[in-house]
């Protein structure tokens, strides 16, 4: 029968349809009713589906796992030689394989039993689920009418603030990771593969040298002192909402499929196959050797990630505001002196090619030590206690003096680094090093910072090219050497087809001089390679990375 509502004296207008936040529990307005919905055990599509993702999730974790416990003997089984590289191998075996003990106890460790429903609450079998739906007025005196008190009043529940600008920082970054690679094959080999060089590095004067190698060097050096810090940053800042969300266990299984899966990937397969194919188009002796490449990154994100959760289940939790960003630039001075004093104890140079230095397939241990763990730290603060808002709030003064700290580094860099192709009076090597060795953690609190406060200012809404892009910044960042090695292949056959002679020194091409001796590449074929090689990579990548994360299991991961 129908129930006639009389009207309200002063009816405020609502909108004809509410829907909870909930899937399918909750309640819905319609008009001046509320419906609330029950969840009932269901039968249906959705309920399969949503078991077939929960097996192929455990499945895939299981798989990983395993995969994590081979690498770890694996990297146990051919530690190298000396007693550096036996430590870092020793060390990294007993990491995969405490990994993969921490995925398979939380997928497979018995939990209590919760409290079965009442039978009258249980379908009867075979019998196809449903929704159930109460309704209720407004008049009522009930949970549905609070609820729906609630939702008119106006500010109840403020708007989830847009933080957009950190999904297209993300993006931006990853997109000058790559570019960060593609100089580094034109200016001094960083293991990515098939490189040249803009100097002769066995010189003291480094001669003879190309003009590439100002502005690669330069480059290098201003992305290298903070793009990754900040990386550690952001990925930190989801954590601890990510954590209370899913609990421990679904947390640690997520970080195991998300991160380790494409760790395995890349380390155990794309990396070893990228490099063996570059040894054999070099000419080189052929080896299938473990290699991080780009993912060094992700398995110490992995490391952090599943550290804090440990961590987590302990410690209290720290309610602290955002300091000033002037604070944090005091904290950053302060870490100038740990970042110098690693840089010392690991061989005078923060750069040092020393295995120490890469302990664990860590890229520079005084940028681990001094940069990054720190920053981690600071974005589970920044996550637990809401720091982004003090930086979408910055006052603009502040914003433009952490600009003009950044721009200062960046001219000292080049000053630094211009001295080797543009001599400047009084201006040393020995200074460039102790720039680089010394100042790096201040410059990193102060360009994350100011990169935030710019993102949200400017780029805080994303455009169709973002959107695209967005979701397939991760993949991007895991591949990218197999494009770019790819070019880098199609490159020197264009400059052999040219009549330039090319030899190789391990994976390092030179050019040859008519006596027969090495020398580096014709200026323009440096300058045109790496305009090619930055070109079609980006061209290429993109593309890939977005069509590939659509197929079965890498879906999952990335």
């Amino acid at each position: 029968r129908r129930r006639r509502i009389p009207p309200s004296p002063s009816p405020s207008p609502s909108p004809p349809l509410a829907l909870a936040p909930s899937r399918w529990g909750g309640w819905i307005r319609v008009g001046r009713f509320c419906l609330t919905l029950r969840s009932l055990p269901s039968g249906g599509r959705e309920e399969r589906e949503m078991k077939r993702e929960g097996r192929s999730l455990v499945w895939l974790c299981t798989t990983i796992s395993v995969l994590l416990f081979a690498e770890g003997i694996w990297r146990l089984a051919d530690p190298g030689v000396g007693v550096d590289n036996v430590a870092s191998s020793s060390f990294q075996g007993a990491n995969f394989i405490l990994f993969c003990v921490f995925g398979l106890c939380c997928l497979y460790w018995p939990e209590k039993p919760a409290p079965s429903a009442s039978k009258d609450e249980e379908p009867a079998a075979g019998e196809k689920g449903v929704v159930g739906l109460d309704v209720e007025t407004p008049a009522a005196n009930g949970e549905g009418a609070e609820r729906c008190k609630e939702e008119d009043a106006p500010g109840a529940k403020p708007p989830k603030r847009q933080i957009t600008y950190l999904t297209n920082l993300k993006t931006f970054l990853t997109f000058i990771v790559v570019t960060h690679h593609t100089v580094g094959q034109f200016t001094r080999p960083v293991g990515a593969g098939l490189s040249t060089v803009a100097a002769n590095f066995l010189s003291p004067d480094l001669q003879p040298k190309s003009s590439f190698l100002t502005g690669g060097s330069w480059f290098q050096s201003v992305d290298q002192a903070y793009f990754m810090a900040t990386f550690f940053f952001i990925s930190a800042y989801f954590c601890p909402r990510s954590l209370d969300r899913k609990g421990f266990k679904k947390f640690v299984i997520d970080k195991i499929v998300r991160l380790g899966g494409p760790f395995v990937l890349y380390s155990a397969f794309l990396g070893p196959l990228l490099f063996l194919m570059c040894q054999a188009y070099a000419g080189q002796p052929l080896s299938y050797s473990y290699n991080t490449g780009p993912t060094w990154f992700i398995l110490w994100l992995l490391n952090f990630s599943i550290a804090y959760a440990v961590i987590a289940q302990f410690a209290p939790t720290l309610k602290l505001g955002m300091p000033h960003p002037f604070v944090l630039l005091a904290i950053g001075a302060a870490l100038c002196g740990v970042f110098y004093g690693m840089t010392v104890a690991l061989g005078g140079s923060a750069y040092a090619p020393t295995a120490w230095n890469y302990f664990g397939s860590m890229v520079f241990w005084a940028y681990g030590l001094a940069m990054y763990i720190p920053f981690f730290a600071a974005g589970v603060l920044a996550g637990r206690n809401d720091w982004l808002k003090g930086v979408e709030e910055m006052q603009t003064w502040v914003a433009w003096t952490l600009r003009v700290v950044c721009v200062g580094f960046w001219t000292l860099v080049f000053l630094m680094t211009a001295e080797y192709a543009i001599p400047i009076p009084s201006i040393e090597a020995k200074q460039w090093e102790l720039v680089m060795n010394l100042i790096p953690p201040v410059y990193a609190v102060a360009m994350t910072l100011a990169i935030m406060q710019l993102f949200h200012q400017y780029f805080n809404a994303q455009s169709s090219l973002m959107r695209w892009a967005g979701p397939t910044a991760y993949i991007v960042y895991a591949i990218h050497f197999w494009p770019m090695n790819l070019v880098m292949i199609t490159f020197i056959e264009i400059i052999k087809a040219a009549g330039v002679p090319v030899v190789f020194e391990g994976l390092v091409f030179f050019s040859t001089t008519a006596d027969g001796e090495r020398s580096l590449l014709p200026e323009a074929c440096i300058w045109g390679g790496w305009v090619m090689l930055f070109v079609l990579t980006q061209l290429v990548v993109w593309p890939l990375g977005f069509y590939a994360r659509k197929a079965p299991v890498l879906d999952m991961m990335f």
